[in-house]
């Protein structure tokens, strides 16, 4: 009986996911997931074909001399305009109409991809004696979605046959008219940085959540309207807590992300935030503000580039990685550890040896690992006791 009544709420699962669209139910959980537009970060949040459970908030730490973290923000709204999820947007280091304009949008190219191409033949040449070993795979297969048509239906019975990820195009800035035909709001914080008033830049920007939850019928605790689609919420706010968020006083911003991860616990939103932790570190540490904003978030990643740092004199690591990707915390969403502890293929077993790679068309986060040592740079010297002139019959 218990079986039973297990399976049919499993199906009831299943059926109330379709309504939104591009999402996909957890078969560890159940919880209900939307991709964050790079299959690898997805792999890493959940398992492979996972993804951003629904009601989370990712945290991203910056990088002190690189923008990588912005990518990852343009990855998440680009999916989610594809997807013909509701974006909402906030910043105040720039314009959010030209940060919208300058996202990556699905390739229409079916030719090879001259990024793998010019990896392929950049692969080192190793010794005879490893030809045959089992080749290590560092990081996720995944399949083009590609389209001819530059405006991607997102309306109707359509929504339903959205793939869960699209594949993105560094190289093309998305279409204007898929951007007239997206629903998007923004939210320009520097328009706020002069004003004089009681409330905080935080409470201003939670005002405006607030109102989008509220009109667009994203809340799950407010009665469903008739002939209205479901659909999912994204937020993404770029570099908070930055010099230009005025604040009195720190609890401003917990004060925000405790009523965000409300609101969205209750909604079927989620939000990508991305934070300049390197102006908050001492002595390479985070200090108390950043790791209480840490333990508020749901998920926290960083990219630390090998830009700026002593990494970079060693060809080693930057010839094949532009610098490490760090875990912190995973989403914990219905369970009590998260699946991608033993599922995941970049991180599986809790491992936080991760690296990522920018192609010039693609983002990639892979298994960091050094090629064979020696390879074909190694300088043959001879040997003791053996002339130069001769070859030694153990040297390879």
């Amino acid at each position: 009986m218990n079986n039973s009544s297990s399976f049919s709420s499993f199906k009831k699962n299943i059926r109330t996911s379709k309504t939104l669209p591009a999402a996909r139910l957890s078969p560890y959980n159940g919880q209900l997931l939307l991709s964050t537009g790079v299959p690898s970060l997805d792999d890493i949040l959940t398992f492979q074909c996972g993804g951003l459970p629904i009601g989370t908030i990712l945290l991203i730490k910056e990088d002190k001399h690189t923008g990588y973290s912005k990518l990852l923000l343009k990855y998440f709204l680009s999916q989610g305009i594809a997807s013909g999820h509701h974006v909402l947007f906030s910043s105040t280091e720039e314009d959010p109409s030209n940060f919208i304009k300058g996202l990556p949008w699905i390739t229409n190219d079916d030719s090879n991809d001259l990024d793998d191409k010019a990896e392929a033949d950049d692969k080192m040449k190793i010794a005879w004696r490893y030809k045959e070993m089992k080749k290590f795979e560092s990081g996720i297969k995944t399949t083009p979605t590609i389209f001819k048509n530059k405006q991607i239906p997102i309306t109707g019975s359509q929504r339903q046959e959205q793939p869960f990820c699209y594949t993105f195009d560094l190289t093309k800035s998305i279409p204007q008219q898929s951007i007239d035909s997206a629903s998007i709001t923004l939210v320009d914080a520097t328009k706020w940085a002069d004003e004089q008033h009681d409330e905080s830049m935080y409470d201003k920007l939670l005002s405006e959540i607030r109102r989008v939850i509220d009109q667009n019928h994203f809340s799950s605790s407010a009665t469903p309207s008739t002939g209205v689609e479901k659909n999912a919420l994204r937020i993404g706010i770029h570099s908070i807590a930055s010099p230009l968020w005025n604040s009195n006083s720190p609890h401003d911003l917990y004060r925000f992300f405790h009523a965000l991860r409300g609101l969205l616990r209750n909604s079927s939103g989620l939000s990508v935030i991305t934070i300049p932790a390197h102006l908050y570190t001492s002595n390479l540490e985070p200090c108390s503000f950043i790791r209480r904003i840490e333990h508020i978030s749901d998920a926290v990643v960083e990219l630390e580039s090998f830009a700026g740092s002593s990494a970079t004199v060693n060809n080693v690591y930057s010839a094949s990685y532009h610098g490490l990707f760090h875990v912190h915390k995973l989403p914990t969403i219905n369970s009590l550890i998260s699946p991608s502890v033993k599922l995941s293929i970049l991180s599986g077993g809790g491992g936080n040896n991760l690296g990522f790679k920018l192609r010039r068309k693609k983002f990639s986060i892979e298994t960091f690992h050094l090629p064979p040592e020696g390879g074909l740079t190694v300088r043959k010297v001879a040997k003791s006791g053996v002339d130069e002139g001769k070859k030694d019959p153990y040297d390879f």
